[in-house]
Parts: C-alpha cells; sequence; structure tokens
C-alpha cells in the first residue's frame, strides 16, 4: 500500500494526516490481496459563493487498471476527507463488481447457434 499526502499546509497537519492514513487503510482493508496506491491532496480554497472551505482530492489505483478520482470541498477538512472517502468505497464497489461478474450464457442455451423447431 503506497500513500502520498499533497497540498498546502494542511497537508503538513500531523492529525489531518493520521486521519488519512486511517481512511486509507480502511479502504485497503475492503480490497485484500490487492495492492492500492493512494493519492490525497487536501488543501484550502475560497469559494466566493461558499466562502472558505477546504478541498480534498483522492486518485486511487487498484490491480487489473482501475481507478478512481474523487474530489469534494466542505467546511472542515474531517468533513471533505470523510466524503471523499466514502464515494471512494462506493464508487471502488461499483468497479470491482462490474469486472468480477462474468457473462454466461442462460441456463440451456445452445453453444451451436441452432434452434429447435416445433413442440
Amino acid at each position: 500500500m503506497l500513500i502520498k499526502i499533497g497540498g498546502d499546509t494542511l497537508a503538513l497537519d500531523g492529525d489531518i494526516r493520521r486521519h488519512i492514513e486511517t481512511e486509507v487503510a480502511k479502504l485497503a482493508a475492503r480490497f485484500p490481496g490487492e495492492d492500492l496506491e493512494a493519492r490525497a491532496t487536501i488543501q484550502e480554497e475560497f469559494d466566493p459563493l461558499h466562502g472558505h472551505r477546504v478541498r480534498c482530492e483522492l486518485s486511487a489505483k487498484i490491480a487489473h487498471g482501475r481507478q478512481i478520482v474523487v474530489r469534494d470541498a466542505r467546511k472542515t477538512a474531517k468533513e471533505a476527507i470523510d466524503e471523499v472517502f466514502g464515494l471512494a468505497r462506493r464508487n471502488l464497489r461499483r468497479a470491482r463488481r462490474r469486472i468480477s461478474i462474468p457473462r454466461k450464457p442462460p441456463h440451456g442455451a445452445l453453444n451451436t447457434g441452432t434452434h429447435a423447431i416445433g413442440g
């Protein structure tokens, strides 16, 4: 598991770093046996409509070419981190489901392409 945390001075705060590392560990635990590479960026921004906010962005890569990028902005760093990792869990679960469901012909379907006529 590889974690990179970047951004402005918020990324230097020990509590925020620990919170991100904990969330990444929880995310990696949901996908055992797969390597997780995560890059989190956290920074403050000013939005004229909403005022000062904290923007968190997560880019995560898992085996088999699955990758997600999620970003959100909230009033506090904890809210932004929790929201981003919640979205990431949902998106990775959906991506995992799409890859893991094999497509099989319906039960009793003929593989030769011929059909029975009559009864």
